[in-house]
């Protein structure tokens, strides 16, 4: 599920994120069972943007929708990173890669 010539919309708890790259896989966990595993590629800016995201993502457990792949689960967060460690300016930039992990029952 991923075509890597347009960004797709993915929300976190009602967060847009336009993902340069996204795929969803299936990966099976220590208790043996088999959770929806999405990933993703996006850019950021400074600011409020970089504020709304990274306060989304320290929740321990957020809603995820996909509306063009018609996907919706919730996840945590299963590992993240970034292009540079803290944003100086408003206007500066960052590349994030994410990776949720569907929440267990």
């Amino acid at each position: 599920m991923s075509d890597h010539n347009k960004l797709t919309t993915v929300l976190i708890n009602d967060v847009a994120l336009a993902a340069s790259s996204y795929e969803l896989t299936k990966q099976s966990s220590a208790d043996g069972k088999e959770r929806q595993l999405l990933s993703i590629d996006f850019v950021i800016t400074g600011g409020q943007q970089y504020h709304d995201v990274t306060s989304t993502l320290y929740q321990p457990v957020v809603e995820v929708s996909v509306p063009e792949y018609e996907v919706h689960f919730q996840a945590s967060v299963h590992s993240y990173f970034t292009s540079i460690p803290r944003l100086e300016k408003e206007t500066d930039t960052v590349d994030v890669h994410l990776e949720l992990i569907e929440a267990g029952s």
